[in-house]
């Protein structure tokens, strides 16, 4: 097919002259435009402001940018001049989408890798980088895009050229060493950036190394997975997992430098001395704590949006039929999935409005079956807060299950969405969704309920509310301990509301200066059944342990009069015994 190709003439006469310029343009705009629009770019950031969030990320992200955009239009450019001035064979020209797509991958890593080294103003780094791990920040990103790239092109070209299996397999294999030589060599250099900080660090230095390289254990994993499964024959699993984190490293860095930009503007834009901010607490009217707390949930909102979709695109390669990501990552598939969701006005009216019904009603029925319904049952309080928790739970989730599929929103369009949130769930809420599935663990199960006196972590007390995220219990004095539900599940829990012995402790006394232990115990039994902090039924139990000179020790087993801490009981009793020290007697606890 090459030698096919190359005996085709060119469309025109001047056709050389044309591919030469269209290939002379777009090495233009790829190096020396590109320069100039970054150089203006961080010219006009640090004009008024210097060194601020908003500039750094800003900055960040419109290299990423500017050094795609860059390199999208040298590849149109050089795929335009190709189809006007060569007569290519379809075989040919079925590549060249996969050319301006490896100039695309090519152009973003090299964005990424210039946005976080930020040779040209080092103080405006997104992230702060040790000694040595710039150029190592700089030159891995770009090797990543190219590497895709050329992944890209052999994966499609090797049907067009008729290459044998024998042959294509040489050539992944090629391809997924040279990948796994690219990963371990970034893995090995952050590592030793980290270990050189350490040694930094230890001399009262603060250490500097971003907390993304402590987790590379897991790219290790990754790693030493895939090199196992080249000798074994599993060739595309392999270049599947070395291009998946390549292609992750490339998708999250741009949704990180994305989120703190927007993050950055937000908040400057609502700042008090801002004109926004201004008319929004002037005009408008609106408290500037208002204004504040509006600019959270904007940038929230768009945090979340954006890491949505990020988390996406990782997992859209793990879902093709093991090409390569470029491949598999395509827009119009995705586009086609967005267009079945119904987003016309009326839809979003009755989506709204389902969701805001279908939670108020969950909540009038919570409410009369709290004030109503389960009083007039048997059912102890724990069992109702169960069960009215538990139906909050499920009348909420069929809102929204109705709300999604009033939008359009089926269960089979949402499975990718669902394994991103899963993976994000995984990372960034791992403790919120830890403590959610405990609590919900503690409904059902029911090891303990509201009412009953607990001790864990700590903290002791009675159970007054059982939340989805924690769980509140009382102490003694009304302080009230709020107790993540993870550690009623994996720590050790003492629930002391047992009716048999759930007011039972023991106490040590020895008592001098009586003539024998009959009159020593007849004396405390009497002392103690003064005492109002003590139950006397069942009575108190009296154990002789040693004898003495005149002297005798018992272990009295006692049972509170009420539910209170064991040291609170202890104190009155012990002020109540104080009363026996005299001359001829003395009152000691062990």
């Amino acid at each position: 097919m090459i030698f096919r190709q190359l005996d085709q003439p060119f469309r025109a006469d001047r056709g050389a002259v044309l591919l030469l310029a269209a290939l002379g343009m777009a090495a233009l705009v790829m190096w020396p435009l590109r320069q100039w629009l970054l150089f203006r770019l961080t010219r006009h950031l640090t004009a008024k402001d210097h060194a601020t969030d908003l500039v750094r990320y800003g900055k960040a992200l419109g290299t990423v940018i500017v050094t795609a955009a860059c390199f999208v239009a040298g590849g149109l450019l050089v795929s335009a001049g190709l189809e006007s001035s060569l007569q290519l064979l379809p075989e040919v020209r079925s590549l060249l989408p996969v050319v301006v797509a490896g100039f695309i991958l090519t152009g973003v890593g090299l964005g990424v890798g210039r946005a976080l080294r930020s040779p040209d103003a080092k103080h405006l780094r997104p992230m702060e980088l040790p000694s040595g791990l710039g150029r190592t920040i700089g030159m891995y990103p770009f090797a990543a895009g190219l590497m895709l790239g050329l992944a890209a092109f052999f994966d499609q070209a090797s049907p067009v050229l008729h290459a044998s299996p024998r042959t294509w397999g040489l050539v992944q294999g090629i391809l997924a060493c040279a990948e796994a030589l690219l990963i371990a060599r970034f893995l090995i250099h952050a590592g030793r950036a980290r270990e050189r900080q350490v040694a930094t660090a230890a001399e009262g230095q603060p250490s500097a190394v971003p907390a993304i390289f402590g987790a590379t254990a897991v790219a290790w994993i990754a790693l030493v997975v895939a090199i196992a499964a080249l000798p074994l024959g599993h060739v595309r699993f392999a270049m599947t997992v070395l291009q998946e984190m390549m292609w992750a490293l490339l998708v999250l860095s741009i949704a990180w430098l994305a989120t703190r930009f927007l993050d950055s503007l937000v908040s400057s834009l609502l700042k008090a001395e801002h004109r926004a901010a201004k008319f929004a607490t002037g005009v408008v009217g609106v408290g500037q704590s208002r204004v504040e707390q509006s600019a959270l949930l904007v940038s929230a909102f768009f945090s979340v949006a954006i890491w949505l979709m990020a988390l996406v695109l990782v997992l859209a390669p793990l879902h093709g039929d093991g090409g390569s990501v470029a491949n598999q990552v395509r827009l119009r598939p995705m586009l086609a999935s967005l267009g079945a969701v119904n987003l016309s006005p009326r839809a979003i009216f009755i989506a709204v409005a389902i969701l805001v019904g279908g939670i108020v009603a969950t909540r009038m029925v919570r409410g009369w079956m709290e004030r109503r319904f389960l009083p007039s049952t048997s059912l102890d309080a724990g069992a109702r807060n169960s069960i009215v928790t538990g139906f909050s739970y499920v009348g909420i989730i069929v809102a929204l299950l109705a709300t999604s599929a009033t939008l359009g929103l089926q269960l089979d369009k949402i499975t990718l969405i669902a394994s991103a949130l899963t993976v994000g769930i995984g990372f960034g809420l791992q403790a919120i969704i830890q403590n959610f599935v405990s609590g919900v663990i503690l409904l059902f199960e029911r090891p303990i309920k509201i009412g009953d006196w607990v001790s864990v972590g700590g903290a002791e007390g009675r159970v007054r509310k059982m939340r989805v995220r924690a769980t509140e219990v009382v102490a003694d004095d009304g302080s009230i301990a709020i107790i993540p539900n993870s550690q009623f599940i994996s720590s050790t829990v003492m629930n002391k509301s047992d009716a048999t012995d759930r007011s039972s402790f023991d106490l040590t006394i020895k008592i001098a200066g009586c003539d024998s232990a009959h009159s020593a115990k007849e004396l405390l039994q009497n002392r103690i059944a003064g005492c109002d902090a003590v139950r006397r039924d069942p009575p108190p139990h009296f154990y002789l342990e040693q004898i003495g000179d005149a002297a005798w020790t018992f272990r009295v087993r006692m049972h509170a009069s009420e539910q209170r801490s064991q040291a609170s009981i202890v104190s009155d009793l012990l002020f109540h015994l104080s009363e026996l020290t005299n001359d001829r007697l003395t009152v000691s606890v062990a």
